[in-house]
């Protein structure tokens, strides 16, 4: 990598990650968005539901490569970046929140459904639910818990050096929703026939959720990736239609408020500057500002 390129990257670390953030996943997943025209010219492409996982998965490992190529390339080490997920030693209290937060906040918005707006009681099955666990774990690895090394681990400490930790999160959340935007078209996503204003809603004050916990770890990426699996997978906790009743209006916008709630009271409660008791890091190895 010359020195000029260096150079631009150390300038603007944050706008280079999330360019090239984009530019890898949107290149990944293509495919699925231009799925007739990719059919006609490729016909040798994969089809169904195989295509669609791998494409999705290859997309959402954008932001670790970007966060990866990006540290590289301005000089910083990638060793401390990546240490990130090794910082496990932490409250039991945080370990609780990021396993059971999502939970609660599920089971909440489905109880308001029921309670308030008539709906009727119809929970997942018991042996979906067994495969919880399961879920988790692939989440977890690939299905968004591997996005944080980027938004959290590399984006979020550097933007608290210039911005509040809830500036800083409401950049990142507006980012992390656009970058899902092509999978809204893509048949097969998790995001297809979601409302597109709850999601983004909901992703949004979900950064503020994943900032504070961030803070108040001390850096972890490892738990803000455990949060990040129980809130894709939570879904199936809805107790008003399972997983598939969030691909309607009415749950996606009472989870949406319960997210909400959530970052109000977290930034209520803790201030906007640092949402949390303790100095944030303000780069991967931990440092303070």
């Amino acid at each position: 990598m010359g020195p000029n390129i260096r150079r631009r990257l150390s300038e603007h670390p944050v706008a280079a990650f999330f360019g090239l953030t984009f530019a890898l996943s949107w290149t990944a997943w293509s495919p699925l968005v231009f799925a007739e025209w990719w059919a006609t010219w490729s016909p040798l492409l994969l089809t169904g539901d195989i295509q669609t996982m791998l494409f999705i998965m290859i997309g959402g490992f954008g932001p670790l490569v970007a966060a990866a190529i990006v540290t590289w390339g301005i000089g910083d080490s990638v060793r401390e970046w990546a240490g990130q997920l090794l910082r496990w030693n932490v409250s039991l209290r945080y370990w609780a929140f990021a396993l059971l937060f999502p939970a609660v906040a599920i089971v909440t918005a489905s109880a308001i459904h029921i309670l308030i707006f008539d709906g009727q009681l119809a929970p997942e099955p018991v042996s979906t639910l067994l495969l919880y666990p399961v879920l988790f774990v692939q989440v977890f690895l690939v299905g968004g818990g591997n996005e944080e090394l980027g938004w959290r681990g590399f984006a979020l400490p550097r933007l608290q050096r210039s911005y509040s930790a809830l500036v800083a999160s409401l950049l990142i959340g507006v980012g992390w929703f656009a970058w899902h935007l092509p999978l809204f078209v893509v048949a097969g996503s998790s995001q297809a026939g979601v409302p597109v204003y709850y999601y983004g809603l909901a992703v949004v004050a979900l950064a503020v959720v994943f900032t504070w916990l961030y803070n108040e770890t001390g850096g972890s990426v490892l738990l803000t990736m455990v949060l990040h699996a129980s809130v894709n997978t939570g879904g199936i906790l809805y107790l008003a239609g399972g997983g598939a009743a969030l691909q309607t209006e009415l749950p996606n916008a009472l989870y949406a408020v319960v997210f909400l709630l959530a970052a109000l009271a977290i930034v209520t409660a803790y201030g906007p500057e640092r949402l949390a008791d303790v100095e944030v890091p303000t780069s991967p190895s931990g440092s303070q500002r």
